[in-house]
């Protein structure tokens, strides 16, 4: 088998997981109430609020890593993923990430299919599918953990 078939192949395995996770994600923040978000997964720890905002923020770096066009939420990149909780920082309502949650998935979901159909998850070389790769696995195990977290509060 050729090395672009095994990519495309791979490839499908991982945006279906990384699907997969998003729906998990999905479904459990919908069964959260706006309060049970400010809800820390354990004593000085993050709360639901902060962990929500740091999936957005790390799916939003797809957008540009695939060519889908820029970050749609890049203001969270510097709330969620720069600083820790409880920094002092104010952020977003928990409807506003939701939102934001669903907007973002929604379009990387779509994108996603058209890979899944058969339109190349490499547009320009095999190094740019490997660097997709890694960071299409990186984010699907790191939204497991997070998961494993957000479960706690059920």
């Amino acid at each position: 088998m050729e090395p672009q078939a095994i990519v495309q192949k791979f490839s499908n395995l991982v945006i279906s997981a990384w699907m997969l996770q998003n729906r998990r994600i999905s479904s459990l923040i919908n069964k959260l109430s706006d309060s049970d978000f400010q809800n820390e997964i354990a004593p000085g720890r993050n709360t639901a609020l902060y962990l929500l905002g740091h999936l957005i923020a790390y799916n939003d770096t797809l957008m540009p890593l695939f060519g889908i066009g820029e970050k749609m939420f890049p203001a969270y990149e510097e709330l969620f993923l720069c600083a820790p909780d409880k920094y002092g920082q104010t952020f977003p309502s928990a409807l506003a990430l939701r939102s934001a949650w669903k907007e973002l998935n929604e379009r990387l979901t779509e994108h996603f299919y058209e890979i899944r159909a058969g339109n190349c998850f490499f547009d320009e070389s095999l190094d740019l599918a490997e660097e997709r790769l890694k960071v299409m696995i990186g984010i699907v195990n790191h939204q497991s953990y997070h998961l494993g977290q957000l479960i706690l509060l059920l």
